[in-house]
């Protein structure tokens, strides 16, 4: 039956622990899959399976368990992309073989570490996590399940057999590891405090357009960094002929007829009139006369029971639960906080969709609201709900709209027009190599200026250049051309499309300040607005308070940010590391950091104040917590111990030689399929002793 049942123990782990999880989540999908005849005889070794491919002690790694191993991670691979092509062992090897390698090795470590330790698992243990694994339990529904997943029962059972060792041994290694009650403290603090901190970032990329350029400090910087500017490879320059895709638009001739058969009024309404309910979400409470903290009101509850209120309101306005809808207007006089509109039953008036406002401006949302509806969910914004009602529509007529909805209907068509224009400028310009005789022809017959003759300085494919930015595909176009005056195809650029024609080319050589000025400047721009940023934030850290810092991030074009809730854990804008964060939250009330904090990334600074702190509550709700914290602690600090022992065991094996890999062996795996050839069981190759993992 089962192989564990003779206690062999010769290859235990053949598959990466990693992968036990996963795998059973899919055997346990495949559950039911009965294959006629059982599995008997469907896992026999085929020549070269125990050929050795490394060693850890007295323990081999063999070619069989690092084909299934592979052979897994591939199929694992394979159903994240969605796919049924597996890889070959080949490809996953040269992808992931040191992962595979490095996963099989430390497996057969802590079974000889456990082994060692008497700690290893019984086959009784092992039997018991197969019956919970697939339950219930059918030897021959299991053997036909493993068959499916391409795995033999005794890689499963020796794998499951390697998991439990590997409890075991944590367990024994890890066994005095204790947490102190004020680690317990100290991690309910941190997660339950909850802080307001306002900051100002400082990201040289924004800075970049304020850094101060002229052409001596730039000729200075070209010239101590002539080497990063010279010119490897070869250099083209092009003319082309730029077909205007709005201009081409505007040569379409569309009658009423076709206007009207599209116009539908309704999807182009640009008035309605509007009533709103306003509700207030309650701003916090100083602090009381001899506190040393401010007390803020807990603005998450607060702000919910608003939001509950605001639902209900929306609820009672269209009508629910079989009740009739009440009148929006008697709601917004007993409810809403906007003294303005309040007396008047919320009524703003009409609004007008074309007028500017900004994009979380509340009244945004009237427009998508039929009339006599109301939003289907309040609208916040700031420290305020907003629930708003359509009351009226001003419904267009064509005349009104004519003129948009002319140009609407040529942008719509501008597209396809300009790209039988450009076909035709690319046919012409191929035959006739003249670009000023092609321009010109086609805009004569079109009676406008579609067409313009334009031309590029020398560049390398990548550059930028001037009207076509960074334009890849007209680039590689010029570049694939054999000949100086052939032309290319028509190409997409932006607003419209390049028909190119070769020109010039110049061949590597070391560039001139004039060649690459504006390269120079962008790197010029890149290296100072780091300065700059460094600069700015040295001044916003000079703020004693949080008041000040928003006041000198104003003056310097600085927006300075602010967030309530905020617990040790959280992001404080850029600064999303433990590192990064902990200067702010040791802040005391009111205190800005008096040094800029470089983010992790290198790139950002920030700085902060300390606007509020509400204490956590270490009475009855850390009570509740406080055992889930020790275990969870407890746990995270048994894995890190037992990790840092695998290590220091796994180096000094590495260091006394009892660790080998036989690349030899391995690549004769890869290449047959199997051990090498002419190879006896068990015969290693040529070893190589494992220094360290592969880089």
């Amino acid at each position: 039956m089962l192989k564990f049942l003779a206690g062999k123990k010769r290859s235990r782990n053949i598959f990466l622990l990693v992968f036990v999880g996963i795998l059973t989540i899919s055997l346990i999908g495949l559950f039911g899959v009965v294959v006629s005849g059982g599995a008997a005889g469907l896992f026999r070794s085929s020549t070269g399976d125990d050929a050795v491919v490394a060693k850890v002690a007295s323990l081999d790694v063999t070619a069989k368990e690092l084909r299934d191993a592979l052979s897994a991670f591939s199929q694992q691979m394979a159903q994240g992309r969605g796919t049924a092509t597996r890889d070959s062992l080949g490809m996953t090897y040269s992808l992931y073989g040191q992962q595979v390698m490095d996963n099989l090795i430390r497996n057969k470590l802590i079974i000889y570490e456990a082994d060692k330790l008497n700690l290893g698992a019984s086959d009784s243990e092992v039997l018991s996590h197969l019956k919970q694994i697939f339950s219930p339990w059918n030897p021959d529904q299991y053997r036909a399940r493993l068959q499916q997943a391409g795995m033999s029962p005794i890689s499963f059972e020796d794998n499951i057999r390697a998991s439990i060792a590997q409890e075991h041994l944590r367990s024994y290694i890890s066994a005095a590891v204790q947490v102190s009650q004020q680690e317990i403290e100290d991690d309910y603090k941190r997660a339950n405090t909850q802080y307001t901190v306002r900051w100002v970032a400082l990201n040289p990329e924004q800075l970049r357009s304020k850094v101060p350029v002229n052409d001596n400090d730039l000729r200075a910087y070209f010239d101590s960094h002539k080497g990063d500017f010279k010119i490897n490879t070869e250099q083209r320059r092009a003319r082309y002929i730029f077909v205007d895709q709005s201009r081409a638009g505007e040569t379409i001739q569309i009658n009423d007829d076709e206007l009207k058969a599209k116009f539908k009024p309704e999807d182009h309404v640009n008035q309605v009139r509007v009533s709103q309910i306003v509700l207030n979400v309650p701003a916090a409470q100083p602090a009381k006369t001899g506190e040393s903290e401010a007390k803020p009101a807990d603005n998450g509850s607060a702000e919910e029971t608003i939001r509950t209120k605001a639902q209900d309101l929306i609820k009672r306005a269209q009508g629910a639960e079989g009740k009739p809808a009440e009148d929006f207007a008697q709601l917004a006089r007993e409810n809403s906080d906007d003294s303005r509109t309040k007396a008047n039953g919320g009524d703003i008036g009409w609004v007008n969709k074309k007028d500017k406002r900004g994009s979380d401006d509340p009244i945004s949302h009237a427009f998508g609201i039929k009339k006599g509806d109301v939003t289907q969910q309040p609208i916040k914004k700031g420290d305020k709900f907003y629930i708003l009602k359509v009351t009226d529509v001003k419904i267009p007529t064509f005349a009104e709209l004519k003129e948009d909805l002319l140009k609407e209907q040529r942008n719509t068509q501008s597209y396809s027009k300009a790209v039988t224009i450009a076909s035709e400028v690319e046919q012409q310009f191929k035959e006739t190599k003249n670009a000023d005789a092609v321009s010109a022809e086609i805009n004569k017959k079109y009676g406008t200026a579609i067409t313009a003759i334009k031309q590029t300085p020398f560049f390398n494919q990548g550059d930028k250049l001037p009207d076509l930015g960074v334009a890849t595909e007209f680039e590689g176009a010029v570049f694939e051309l054999q000949n100086i005056n052939d032309v290319t195809q028509r190409m997409n650029v932006e607003k419209g499309f390049a028909i190119g024609q070769y020109i010039e080319k110049k061949d590597p050589h070391d560039a001139t300040f004039e060649e690459v000025k504006s390269k120079a400047e962008d790197r010029y721009r890149i290296e100072k607005s780091k300065d700059l940023a460094l600069a700015q934030a040295k001044q916003v850290a000079q703020a004693n308070t949080a008041d000040e810092l928003k006041k000198i991030a104003g003056s310097i074009g600085a927006k300075a940010d602010e967030r309530a809730g905020l617990s040790a854990s959280d992001s404080i804008g850029p600064l999303t590391s433990d590192a990064d964060r902990a200067p702010v939250y040791k802040l005391k009330l009111g205190e800005v950091t008096h040094e800029p904090i470089k983010t992790e990334n290198g790139e950002n600074y920030v700085v902060a104040a300390m606007v509020a702190r509400k204490d956590a509550d270490m009475g009855e709700a850390f009570q509740k917590e406080r055992k889930s914290i020790e275990q969870r602690l407890l746990d995270d600090k048994r894995n890190i111990y037992f990790q840092t022992y695998l290590a220091e065991t796994e180096r000094r094996m590495k260091d006394s030689g009892k660790i080998k890999i036989y690349d030899d062996t391995i690549q004769d795996v890869l290449e047959t399929g199997g051990g090498p050839a002419g190879a006896p069981a068990g015969a290693p190759g040529r070893p190589r002793t494992r220094r360290g993992p592969r880089k």
